[in-house]
């Protein structure tokens, strides 16, 4: 009769688990870290990604299959970049587009075109000022040069409301200003080219002897002094000095500046 140790005795000391095998894992370390290098390249996941699979390829082992698909990616050639769209170049009848330009540029006026040459954008030119003008645009004209009442009437009369500007016919100095006879406020302007207007019947003047004025400057307001029947003001123009008058529409408009209302040479033969 063989006598066997009863297996349900407690307090049997029997190990239960196998002993611990220090057998040499069948893939290096290294090995593991050299796919896992290369499965983060060609996936792409940069330097932050890198790490990380090789410190995880250190800790946890790989499969046959995992380290064969890197093998394989890894011996694969790359997708090729796609080619260029070549740029046509524009036609020589083409007008070249403008296009924003650096803010450097911009804050001085300069436009950029697509061949890349500077396009400074040209400054309009002002508008000369004119050399002569109507003194009272406003007006309409009431009574012209010629013998009127039994004497000469030496100029022309244009009538505005009351205060209207009344402005130099041109550029020159003025020579008389204040009360003069039957003109009551008056202005003389020479013009040095021979010639000199007169305005009077003003209610205010706005200008003094001597004063240089151009032409369209204020030089009084409207009014009704002197020998007048009403508001108006009586233009004259002289010839070489006071006191030597001509017709003074023909001589405005041969100087650009048409009066309407008053018969001309021309007209009267």
């Amino acid at each position: 009769m063989q006598h066997r140790a009863n297996r349900n005795v407690r307090g049997r000391h029997r190990r239960t688990t196998p002993l611990h095998s220090h057998r040499a894992p069948s893939t290096p370390v290294t090995e593991k870290g050299r796919y896992a290098v290369a499965a983060a390249l060609v996936a792409g996941v940069g330097v932050a990604g890198l790490t990380t699979a090789t410190d995880g390829a250190s800790s946890s082992p790989a499969t046959a299959k995992t380290r064969q698909a890197a093998a394989q990616a890894t011996l694969a050639p790359s997708t090729p970049a796609p080619a260029p769209t070549p740029t046509l170049s524009p036609s020589p009848t083409a007008t070249p587009t403008p296009v924003a330009s650096s803010p450097s540029a911009a804050a001085a006026g300069i436009q950029v075109v697509d061949e890349g040459v500077p396009f400074v954008p040209q400054a309009r030119k002002e508008k000369p000022l004119p050399l002569w003008v109507n003194p009272l645009p406003e007006g309409a004209t009431t009574s012209c040069f010629g013998p009127r009442w039994g004497r000469l009437h030496a100029g022309v009369d244009l009538a505005a409301p009351d205060g209207t500007p009344i402005r130099a016919a041109g550029a020159g100095v003025v020579v008389a200003a204040g009360p003069a006879e039957g003109y009551g406020n008056a202005v003389l302007i020479d013009h040095g080219n021979g010639y000199l207007t007169h305005y009077g019947h003003m209610s205010v003047i706005t200008t003094t002897v001597g004063q240089q004025v151009a032409a369209g400057d204020q030089i009084g307001n409207e009014g009704s002094t002197g020998h007048s029947t009403g508001p108006h003001l009586h233009f004259e123009v002289h010839q070489g000095s006071y006191k030597n008058p001509i017709e003074p529409t023909a001589w405005m408009r041969e100087h650009g500046v048409e009066i309407t209302g008053c018969a001309t040479p021309a007209d009267a033969s």
